[in-house]
């Protein structure tokens, strides 16, 4: 799989609008230059549709999430709209969840797990298709404004990206790496 989606957020936090809801994500390396945008729209029916952008402005990919109970089912597509992968959350209103990400085949190429911790904010951890770590993300931030940080194995820093429109909240799935660049 060509496209890597590494960070897309898909659960915002319910707000009782009648209109779709927005927010927007910046996405930067670990020097601080920007690396993708990530505008996400909320309808009223509860779908999540995620369109990721290359510092250029060109589309890259795009994803769509729908939640069902505690459950998030999101669907990745690359530029041209074939499918790349699909990620099953377990637990995505709770202050822990479990999601599994597959290739477009079903085949899984990893994992992650997400803990909330009341108002501090969110870590979830990932790991590859065998059970490795391969990095975490913390997300922070108050109502309007979020943070993230994200650090690879060792613990170093990677990147950083901020949001605004309403709050993001406990749910973003990065679709993990297959190793292509």
């Amino acid at each position: 799989m060509k496209l890597l989606i590494p960070l897309a957020i898909l659960s915002l936090s319910m707000a009782h609008l009648s209109h779709a809801q927005t927010s927007r994500e910046v996405v930067r390396d670990a020097s601080g230059r920007v690396t993708q945008t990530i505008e996400q729209q909320k309808s009223s029916n509860g779908a999540v549709r995620s369109v990721i952008r290359d510092a250029s402005g060109r589309i890259m990919g795009t994803s769509t999430s729908q939640t069902s109970g505690s459950d998030t089912r999101t669907t990745y597509r690359d530029a041209s709209g074939r499918m790349t992968g699909t990620a099953s959350t377990k637990g995505s209103h709770s202050s822990a969840s479990q999601t599994t990400y597959r290739d477009a085949s079903g085949r899984t190429t990893g994992s992650a797990t997400s803990r909330t911790n009341g108002t501090s904010g969110t870590r979830t951890d990932f790991r590859d298709a065998s059970g490795r770590s391969t990095g975490n993300q913390t997300i922070a931030g108050p109502s309007g404004f979020t943070s993230s940080t994200r650090r690879d194995a060792s613990g170093r820093v990677t990147g950083t990206s901020t949001g605004n429109g309403k709050s993001l909240t406990n749910l973003w799935i990065p679709l993990p790496s297959t190793g292509s660049k």
